[in-house]
């Protein structure tokens, strides 16, 4: 059959005189034309085809996601930029090679993911440099193209961590805006009965003077009083921590920092510490000084409890274009990864029973957040010796308009 239609094609596109005289000089000329139009035509095609290829896998490499394409035995043929960004594994090592060849903890999560029926996984955690990831990953069967029946594998690899930790901020936010309002009318009543129990222990005390067994009684009454009257007055710090300021200042940080050092420094009865202000003067936020006063109050008191007697605390500022960052480094315990989570969750405490309200650092988490601020936690510091905690608050840069201007 081959000769025969490769007679009619000749013969329906390419005619020619077939006289008994032979071929005639303008029925060749014809073909030789022919042949030429359809041999341009061919490599225009083959042009674009080829430019079609190299447009969809610069598309691949580009994509703003991780893209691992596999043959049907796991060698590796495409491993984009993106992925290399995310694995910090160079496409150059891994193409060429099988899955299972490339370094841990990516091996284990791929290969386990392509011996899954399921071709979508959400939000798989995983462990970087002491960072965790959230990761989404999609796979797809992909025919290859010059191995007809054999099924490749293209597997996506979705970085979610930042938009997880928006939600898990917004989830944060929420929850602790519900328990301010509990807070403000908790405190509200329990407010007007703990100072009825106090002025009645006051008087009790000074109507049975001669008493001692009564004017211990009323001393130990009067002292938890004014426990349960510190609990009520962070109760209702908290509860209006999260109220959007109106009037925003320019605040200097290393002076916030000099009036918190100063009062914390009245309590002769904590551990004594060495506090280094190291804040430059010429960094300016914009907000409240009394708000960022009670954040750096909390975080120098936490960080003289947590600190060995005679250690150092300093405090220093950075800055950025539109940013001032406020880092609050001590030398103490450290805070384990397991609790760091929860630290900024209302009534959440590390210290012994009587100590902390669990309020402060949750205090402190509304006022940066009603800064337009954020926080940060990096603990140890020191990996060696496993001890130290940093703080490290954004806040709005102010920035003066003729500074502005230029």
């Amino acid at each position: 059959m081959g000769p025969s239609v490769a007679q009619d094609i000749v013969e329906n596109f390419l005619p020619y005189k077939n006289g008994a005289e032979g071929y005639i000089t303008e029925d060749i000329h014809f073909i030789e034309s022919r042949l030429e139009e359809y041999h341009s035509r061919l490599t225009g095609l083959a042009a674009e085809l080829d430019a079609l290829r190299r447009y969809h896998r610069q598309t691949l490499q580009e994509l703003p996601m991780g893209v691992c394409s596999l043959a049907k035995d796991q060698e590796i043929l495409m491993w984009n930029r993106a992925l290399e960004e995310l694995t910090e594994i160079p496409a150059l090592q891994v193409v060429g090679s099988r899955l299972s060849t490339i370094a841990e903890p990516w091996k284990s999560l791929l290969m386990d993911f392509i011996q899954q029926p399921d071709e979508h996984l959400h939000k798989q955690r995983l462990t970087l440099h002491g960072h965790r990831r959230c990761l989404n990953l999609h796979k797809a069967a992909i025919a290859e193209p010059l191995a007809p029946g054999n099924s490749g594998l293209v597997l996506l690899v979705e970085d979610l961590t930042e938009t997880q930790e928006l939600e898990d901020r917004l989830v944060h936010s929420e929850r602790l805006a519900s328990i301010g309002r509990l807070a403000a009318g908790v405190a509200h009543e329990i407010g007007n009965p703990i100072t009825g129990i106090a002025c009645l222990a006051q008087n009790l005390r000074d109507e049975r003077e001669s008493d001692e067994e009564i004017g211990e009684i009323s001393a130990q009454l009067i002292e938890q009083t004014k426990r349960v009257s510190r609990i009520v007055q962070s109760l209702m710090n908290f509860a209006h921590a999260g109220e959007r300021q109106q009037r925003l200042y320019p605040v200097s940080l290393a002076q916030v920092t000099q009036e918190a050092i100063a009062l914390l420094s009245l309590n002769r009865n904590r551990t004594e510490v060495r506090f280094l202000n190291q804040c430059d003067p010429q960094h300016l936020a914009e907000g409240d000084p009394q708000r960022l006063a009670q954040v750096l109050i909390n975080l120098l008191s936490n960080a003289r409890d947590a600190s060995p007697p005679g250690g150092v605390i300093r405090i220093r500022s950075e800055i950025a274009e539109q940013t001032v960052y406020l880092i609050v480094e001590d030398e103490g315990s450290g805070i384990p990864k397991e609790v760091q989570g929860r630290l900024f969750e209302p009534f959440f405490t590390t210290k012994d029973p009587g100590e902390g309200t669990g309020l402060g650092l949750a205090l402190v988490y509304s006022i940066v957040e009603e800064h337009y601020g954020q926080i940060d936690i990096d603990s140890p510091v020191d990996p060696e010796t496993q001890r130290g905690t940093r703080f490290r608050i954004t806040l709005p840069r102010h920035v003066e308009a003729s500074h502005a201007v230029s």
